[in-house]
């Protein structure tokens, strides 16, 4: 082989050993994770609103509990619970729910509260697609960002058909809480 082909070569290993991902994992974090405390043990609030997609709710929040770093414990009027559940009569768009977290000054990466809202568009899916939706923004309160291939449910639009978390999500609880 010749300087010109070695070189070539060389350019070409290198190039492919800079482009290759050596990480497969496709889940993002988005910052604000609850403490491990919390995580283990959270608690839901349903509002009234609400009230009428409690069985989806308590579902999407329990698919959850397939992971060690996480567990529903109750469900009510809590003092102070980690998720509250609400739905509005806004009509969004396409927007059919969002988590909006509640952190600390002076800990900025602790969530300490998620609200998460339902709204006109969620009224019209399947119940298997709200069940994935209402599990995909319990998965922001953990911790999740959004992701772009249909390997988990934070999906950023769009739906996987899955209603429990993936391996890819069940990972990034796993890089959050372990």
């Amino acid at each position: 082989m010749n300087k010109t082909g070695v070189k070539i070569l060389i350019f070409t290993v290198l190039l492919l050993t800079i482009l290759i991902p050596t990480n497969a994992n496709a889940y993002t974090k988005n910052g604000h994770y609850m403490t491990k405390a919390a995580a283990k043990n959270f608690k839901i609030y349903i509002n009234g609103s609400a009230a009428g997609y409690k069985s989806i709710i308590i579902n999407g929040a329990k698919v959850w509990n397939v992971s060690p770093y996480l567990n529903t414990v109750s469900l009510g009027n809590d003092v102070n619970p980690h998720f509250t559940v609400s739905t509005s009569k806004v009509d969004r768009g396409s927007i059919v729910a969002t988590n909006q977290p509640w952190i600390l000054k002076s800990t900025p990466s602790i969530r300490v509260k998620s609200e998460i809202t339902t709204y006109n568009a969620f009224k019209s899916l399947s119940t298997s697609d709200k069940t994935e939706t209402i599990a995909h923004e319990f998965g922001h309160g953990f911790g999740l960002g959004h992701i772009t291939t249909k390997n988990g449910i934070m999906l950023a639009k769009g739906f996987t058909k899955k209603i429990k978390p993936q391996a890819d999500d069940l990972n990034g609880i796993k890089s959050i809480y372990k």
